[in-house]
């Protein structure tokens, strides 16, 4: 019974391969093989490349020529091993008759097509990875295991012939054997599983062809690699010249001078010989405490060798200037500080990055924003230092120090808000036309000083007025800015020769400070 389940379930599963799907495959695969047909060309150029550079200069080609003849000596035998592969597949899903010709013998280098009903066979590919197999009265071990040491090796092989990291990753990226957890079957699927266990034939014949055209493409990138290793010692420029590269010309005290010393040209594979006042530095690092003020030079030398064996040498001098620690502290709005309100703070320090410098303060507290603090004093009349440290070399350095006044915020003024065409604007007192009176709709409170940036709300104020008798009469609004009707009609019923006061006016700023404002007077033209 269990027997009949598994042949029902494998037959389901080539049922559910598609013929679109395995048609796909096809298309991959004669696409890779046309690829395959380019890179072999491609091969042959560079090796009759490799062949005419010998015949011009033996002495220095042929090392590397050695190097080329094995690349495509290993290249070939892992091809061949993956062609056997192919044709084992092939032969089993459609017999041996597809892959010989009329004679009886193999058709070594032809195309091997696998037929339409093929396709979709989950079981040879199976079979010849995984287990012993006999093709054609010959034997042979399961090609899973062999094929992905065979792709280990040569990984391996590849990757020691070259220095090139970008290279050797992907090599090492093209010929990946390692197996990948399964969330499905809660285990690691070898390599080996994954490419020839329960798959389509022709998905594995399309994934042997992709590794053959790997071994092509990467036997074309080494063997244009070691082409270019040919000349890659060679000492050719027409300009050397010395550099001295700081960091810095600009050095705090206490700090330190960082310079890279260094030849316009040079040939990377020979040291370089640099020495600064008769000393000789490592890796061409000049480095060393800066402690006296002001500007100072120095000067050394660059030996080189030669590709004839011969010396040559460069000199080369640079200047530095040492300067005391400073900074630039200044407050945005102006050269005090006011209580109750965010005061902007921006700091410099030359040289230094913005995020190595810091500020602390005494009397009040600082938040960093974007572009610099925000200063809130804590008690006017006490004043607010603010002290800025900057990271010189890895280690915080104190810089300077600057004291700020700190003030209570100035009192705004009363005015009454009122309309003139589609702009709103604003009446300090005075004499003002009925036209313009009457769209009045609220008192506001604000300071006339354009460099501070605060916000007054009116809390209360009253319209003090004459009637016909001369009695003095209050309109109070006890609780907001807007006037009320009665304020409104008020305005609307003055006439010339006739004047209203607003007073008692009542407003609060950010420092929650209440105001007494002085009176707005008000006649009509």
């Amino acid at each position: 019974m269990i027997s009949m389940m598994y042949l029902v379930l494998t037959a389901m599963l080539a049922l559910n391969v598609s013929v679109e799907i395995l048609y796909g495959y096809s298309l991959v695969d004669g696409s890779l093989r046309k690829s395959i047909d380019i890179a072999d060309k491609r091969n042959a150029s560079l090796n009759a490349q490799f062949e005419s550079l010998v015949a011009q200069n033996p002495a220095k080609t042929q090392e590397w020529k050695d190097k080329a003849d094995l690349v495509i000596k290993e290249s070939e035998e892992l091809y061949n091993y993956v062609t056997v592969i192919k044709r084992n597949i092939v032969g089993l899903v459609d017999g041996v008759q597809a892959i010989k010709r009329a004679d009886g013998t193999y058709k070594e280098g032809e195309e091997l097509v696998i037929s339409d009903g093929g396709r979709g066979d989950l079981n040879i590919t199976g079979q010849v990875g995984m287990l012993k197999h006999s093709v054609d009265g010959k034997s042979y071990d399961p090609a899973g295991p062999k094929l992905k040491a065979s792709l280990d090796a040569y990984s391996e092989f590849l990757q020691s012939l070259v220095t090139d990291s970008v290279i050797g990753a992907t090599i090492k990226s093209s010929f990946a054997t390692e197996g990948r957890y399964s969330k499905e079957v809660k285990r690691t699927i070898k390599w080996e599983e994954g490419m020839f266990d329960n798959m389509p034939a022709i998905a594995t014949i399309t994934l042997l062809s992709k590794i053959q055209n790997d071994i092509r493409n990467v036997e074309s990138q080494i063997l244009q690699y070691l082409i270019g290793q040919i000349d890659a010692g060679d000492f050719r420029v027409n300009k050397i010249e010395a550099l001295v590269i700081p960091n810095s010309k600009y050095v705090v005290k206490g700090g330190k001078y960082h310079a890279q010393i260094v030849l316009a040209a040079r040939d990377s594979t020979k040291e370089l010989e640099i020495e600064v006042g008769g000393r000789p530095l490592v890796n061409g690092i000049y480095e060393f405490s800066a402690n006296t003020i002001g500007k100072s030079t120095y000067k050394g030398t660059i030996s080189m060798e030669k590709p004839d064996g011969t010396s040559i040498t460069y000199p080369f001098n640079s200047e530095y200037v040492v300067g005391e620690p400073s900074a630039t502290i200044s407050a945005d709005m102006m050269n005090v500080f006011y209580a109750g309100i965010d005061n902007p703070l921006s700091v410099s320090v030359p040289g230094v990055a913005a995020g190595d410098v810091d500020i602390t303060i005494t009397n009040g507290a600082q938040v960093k924003t974007a572009t610099g603090w925000n200063i809130r004093p804590a008690k006017v009349g006490v004043e607010c230092v603010i002290t800025v440290t900057a990271v010189f070399d890895g280690k915080k350095q104190e810089v300077a120090s600057k004291p700020f006044r700190v003030k209570p915020l100035p009192p705004p003024l009363a005015k009454l808000e009122y309309m003139n065409g589609a702009s709103k604007e604003k009446f300090k007192g005075g004499t003002i036309a009925k036209n313009l009176l009457i769209t009045a709709t609220r008192v506001i409170a604000e300071l006339d000083d354009d460099d501070l940036d605060v916000k007054y709300k009116v809390l209360s104020f009253s319209l003090n007025y004459n009637d016909s008798m001369g009695n003095t009469l209050v309109e109070n609004q006890p609780a907001g800015q807007d006037l009320t009707k009665k304020q409104l009609d008020v305005l609307k019923g003055l006439v010339k020769g006739k004047m209203v006061y607003i007073t008692n006016v009542e407003a609060v700023g950010p420092d929650n400070v209440k105001r007494r404002l002085p009176p707005v007077d008000i006649a009509l033209k």
